[in-house]
C-alpha cells in the first residue's frame, strides 16, 4: 500500500525539517512508516522547488505546484488503490496503530478510514482511503470552494474510528497523531519523551 506524506509549506512558518535528536523530523516519519506492515511505497509531497532538500532526508519526494495542501494532494494522488495518508510533522505516528486502522480499512466496504476525536473532529490527514474516492471527493471540494480539510469527511463515504476508544486500550494512540509545529511543540515532545519509550512501536 503506498503512503502520502504532505510535506507541503502552505505558509511560510510552516517547517517539515524541524531536527529532532539531530534528525530530519520528516526522515523520522518516513522511517516509522517503513515499520507498517502494509506501507509498501512512500511518496512525500513537498512544494516545487524544494524537492532537492528533501531528497537528502526522503526515499520519493514529489514536488507539486499549488496553493493549498488539498490541491497538492489531489495533483498527487495515483489513479487507483489504496493510500495512507499523513501529515510529514507527525515524528510519533505509530506503525501498530497503522498495522490496526489498516485491517479496519480491508475490512470494510467504506472508501475511507478516518479516525476521529471524542468532541467529533476529524483527523483527514491520518487516515486511509481509496485512491479514486478521495479523487472525487477533493474535485467535489474544489467546486464548492471548500479550503477546510476537516471538511473532506462530508465528501467521502467514510467509517470511523473513536481515537478516545483506542487509547483507552492503549495509551500510545494519542502520540500517533501529535504534530510539531515549532519550538513549543518540540519541548512538549521531549517532556513526553523524558522517562518513557515513546519512540518504540
Amino acid at each position: 500500500m503506498l503512503s502520502l506524506v504532505l510535506a507541503f509549506r502552505e505558509r511560510p512558518g510552516e517547517n517539515y525539517l524541524i531536527p529532532i535528536d539531530d534528525e530530519p523530523m520528516i526522515r523520522i516519519v518516513e522511517a516509522r512508516l517503513r515499520m507498517a506492515k502494509r506501507i509498501d511505497d512512500i511518496v512525500t509531497i513537498v512544494r516545487k522547488g524544494e524537492e532537492k532538500k528533501f531528497s537528502l532526508h526522503v526515499s520519493n519526494p514529489l514536488p507539486v505546484k499549488a496553493r493549498t495542501r488539498l490541491e497538492a494532494l489531489l495533483k498527487a494522488l495515483p489513479p487507483s488503490g489504496e493510500v495512507f495518508l499523513l501529515e510529514g510533522n507527525r515524528p510519533l505516528v505509530m506503525p501498530f496503530l497503522i498495522n490496526y486502522l489498516s485491517t479496519l480499512f480491508l475490512d470494510s466496504e467504506a472508501d475511507a478510514l478516518i479516525p476521529v476525536w471524542p468532541k467529533g473532529e476529524p483527523e483527514v490527514f491520518h487516515a486511509f482511503y481509496k485512491a479514486r474516492a478521495l479523487r472525487s471527493a477533493l474535485e467535489a471540494m474544489m467546486a464548492d470552494r471548500e479550503r477546510r480539510p476537516s471538511a473532506l469527511i462530508e465528501y467521502i463515504d467514510a467509517e470511523t474510528v473513536d481515537i478516545g476508544e483506542l487509547s483507552r486500550r492503549n495509551t500510545k494512540v494519542h502520540l500517533s497523531f501529535f504534530r510539531v509545529r515549532g519550538s513549543e511543540d518540540l519541548r512538549a515532545l521531549r517532556l513526553l519523551a523524558k522517562g518513557k519509550n515513546i519512540m518504540s512501536k
